[in-house]
């Protein structure tokens, strides 16, 4: 349910604070549209970019203090992401943050990452 730039955004945020490299180098395809070139430079500049919207500003914000702090996520957040997602989306971002940040540590601590190769990478 989400849309590709809210997904996108929260997705790579937590790439980036994982360092995987496979889920850094990837992106995601919907109907054959990907987010721009310069998209995940945007996400590392979450706070401050005028490339997102509120929402997709919300989901940087809550992919990072859900990696890095989760026990921070206090009522002042959950009131703006309440403000700007329905509870079934909140759901299902927080249910794919949850996989990513595994699946992305699981592959940075094996070195999966650095030997996985993306189609049309090699």
């Amino acid at each position: 349910t989400l849309g590709l730039r809210e997904f996108e955004a929260a997705r790579l945020r937590v790439a980036q604070i994982n360092g995987c490299l496979f889920c850094l180098d990837w992106r995601t395809e919907r109907d054959g549209e990907k987010v721009e070139e310069e998209f995940a430079g945007a996400v590392t500049e979450w706070r401050t970019t005028d490339a997102f919207d509120e929402r997709t500003r919300l989901a940087a914000e809550y992919a990072e203090r859900y990696t890095l702090d989760h026990h921070g996520l206090d009522d002042a957040f959950w009131k703006r992401m309440t403000a700007h997602y329905s509870q079934a989306e909140i759901v299902e971002l927080t249910m794919s943050i949850g996989s990513w940040l595994a699946f992305g540590r699981l592959n940075h601590v094996l070195g999966i990452d650095a030997v996985c190769v993306l189609p049309g990478h090699g």
